[in-house]
């Protein structure tokens, strides 16, 4: 039998959060090898956003110019619009601030572009750094021993069959993906929260009605469509503007061939509220709107990202955003164990820390779906909060005892200042490499460790000690993807030894 191809880590899922898995480990110097079964990137738009917590993760890995240069406009005055239709008069803004996208804790805005406009970015972008990619390629079977994963996979175009031998094995395969269940992992938070359908258009003109209203989507409610979403996807060179149309349905009684085109064009013009708008459908799709959390994001040297960990309903544009802040988390990790840097117990904070991320944000995103679906006016969920100021517990960071105790796990990231486990609160542009030590301004005794170390570490001295929460002669290790893992708020009579051994329990020497 012919012998099996290598990779380091072979990623099932080349779609949005697939593809950014890749781009993190090439920055890392891991190259991977990507298997999906479609043919090319998303001709869907979907996700519709990244948050400027995202945006951070995308810079720090070179990738924010690329996107700014496809990206559409996104003014800080946007708006959420309720109304009986997009040209009628507003019933209730229900989202009166874009935070989680324009914030005082980040220097970097969000973005409004779509899936189907971002995928090809990241795909030159991953590839650059050192993924193979193969399109419609799918992944038939996988067993896993202490030291690697062995797949085989099929080419979908010659039927040919064969096999890779992988140091870890990725699951990018989204919710409906079969990965999870064949690990035999199960799930919590297992609800429905209905059942939709989607149909995209053309509709010359339309985007101008939007911006008009400064809408970056609305909300709608009426006899004729019952209550729906409508969302503009505007376009880039490689496609025109595009719309889509969210509906309810019941699948118990009707399914998506009772929903052609002439039905669906005018439940669009109602929802547009302009009778004899020009509409082009492009497709229409049902879907389930549900939340579920996977019991372990792990099992062995098989890692669950994205939907295929955790799925909820796209209100708050979390879900890639969430996927995507999960890729970051893994990805370090595993360049640091394949590396050599790492044991590969640090594998095991993945789970622990990214999990308790995802059972709270899969509980408050269903919240504003709910909210949203009965016109609430109480919007409370803070998208904010969720994906930018939370703290990881247990995991590749040294959390003092009554830190964990008295500390919140969510906060707004601007009260964050320098707690282990919380996002670096300033100094953006130092982290996405390695480890980066940072200093008080009499910090000379711990920079003098560092470079003593058999570890590289980067060193800055800084001069916002509130910041940080130190004395001008603490310091500061920050984890390669921009957490603080360890902190000493003053000076220490063995600055190396410090280093050292906060260096090997984050590493898990």
């Amino acid at each position: 039998m012919t012998e099996p191809e290598t990779t380091p880590v072979l990623i099932v899922g080349g779609s949005l959060v697939g593809l950014s898995t890749a781009l993190f480990l090439g920055h890392h110097g891991i190259p991977s090898l990507v298997v999906d079964r479609h043919p090319s990137t998303s001709i869907h738009p979907r996700v519709a956003s990244l948050t400027a917590r995202t945006m951070e993760i995308f810079r720090s890995v070179g990738a924010e110019q690329a996107i700014r240069a496809v990206e559409p406009d996104f003014p800080r005055a946007s708006r959420i619009p309720l109304a009986e239709s997009l040209v009628a008069k507003e019933v209730d803004n229900l989202m009166q601030d874009f935070d989680a996208y324009f914030t005082p804790a980040s220097p970097v805005r969000g973005s409004m572009i779509a899936q189907d406009v971002l995928e090809p970015v990241l795909l030159d972008l991953a590839r650059r750094a050192g993924a193979e990619v193969r399109h419609q390629t799918e992944l038939l079977d996988f067993t896993q021993d202490d030291d690697g994963v062995l797949a085989t996979v099929r080419d979908l175009r010659s039927g040919k069959d064969s096999r890779v031998r992988a140091t870890f094995l990725l699951a990018a395969d989204g919710g409906s993906g079969t990965i999870r269940q064949r690990l035999g992992i199960g799930v919590h938070n297992d609800h429905s929260m209905g059942s939709m359908i989607s149909a995209t258009f053309h509709a010359p003109g339309l985007l101008e009605r939007f911006r008009e209203r400064d809408a970056v989507m609305c909300f709608l409610a009426n006899d004729i469509i019952g209550t729906g979403a409508l969302t503009p996807y505007p376009g880039s060179s490689a496609r025109p503007d595009l719309f889509r149309l969210d509906v309810a349905y019941d699948p118990d009684t009707e399914t998506l061939a009772d929903y052609p085109e002439q039905r669906c064009v005018p439940l669009i013009r109602a929802a547009i509220g302009i009778p004899d708008q020009p509409i082009e459908i492009v497709t229409v799709q049902s879907w389930d709107m549900i939340t579920r959390v996977a019991d372990r994001f792990a099992d062995g040297r098989v890692f669950l990202v994205g939907d295929a960990a955790r799925t909820q309903p796209p209100s708050g544009a979390l879900g890639g955003n969430t996927g995507i802040a999960e890729a970051h988390n893994l990805a370090w990790k595993l360049a640091a164990v394949l590396h050599g840097e790492a044991g590969l117990d640090l594998m095991a904070s993945y789970d622990a820390e990214r999990r308790p991320v995802a059972d709270a944000t899969v509980t408050q995103v269903a919240n504003l779906s709910q909210q949203r679906g009965e016109g609430s006016e109480a919007i409370t969920v803070d998208t904010l909060m969720l994906n930018m100021g939370y703290r990881y517990g247990a995991g590749a960071a040294i959390v003092a005892e009554e830190d964990e105790q008295r500390l919140p796990v969510f906060q707004d990231p601007l009260n964050w200042t320098g707690q282990p486990g919380t996002r670096a609160p300033a100094d953006l542009d130092l982290f996405g490499a390695g480890f980066v030590l940072l200093t008080g301004s009499d910090g000379a005794d711990w920079r003098a460790a560092a470079t003593n170390l058999a570890k590289t570490l980067t060193c800055h001295q800084i001069d916002d000690h509130a910041a940080y929460g130190i004395t001008v002669e603490g310091a500061v290790l920050v984890r390669p993807d921009g957490f603080v893992g360890w902190r000493s708020k003053t000076g220490a009579a063995d600055p190396q030894a410090e280093l050292t051994m906060a260096l090997a329990a984050l590493l898990s020497n």
